[in-house]
């Protein structure tokens, strides 16, 4: 798995729209276990601040094995122009 992480949610937001705009799917998959709903019955109620963050800046990149080089190149050169 190859993914960013974002400053923000709005930021995450942005990129993954950017990304979309460009022929790229791009997500963000990551869910605090502590908040979900199997699990906040058996949580203690502590605060878990990097949990929340990543949940809310982590974005999965669609990089995997079977890509061809040329797209794996196309990609990382618009993430590049995103930031740029």
């Amino acid at each position: 798995m190859f993914y960013l992480i974002l400053s923000s949610l709005e930021a995450r937001t942005a990129l993954i729209k950017y990304l979309k705009e460009n022929g790229v799917g791009a997500v963000f998959h990551y869910l605090s276990l502590h908040g979900s709903e199997y699990y906040k019955a058996r949580h203690d109620g502590r605060a878990l601040p990097q949990c929340d963050r990543y949940a809310d800046c982590l974005v999965r990149l669609p990089l995997y094995y079977d890509l061809e080089i040329e797209e794996v190149e196309k990609i990382c050169e618009i993430i590049h122009s995103y930031f740029m």
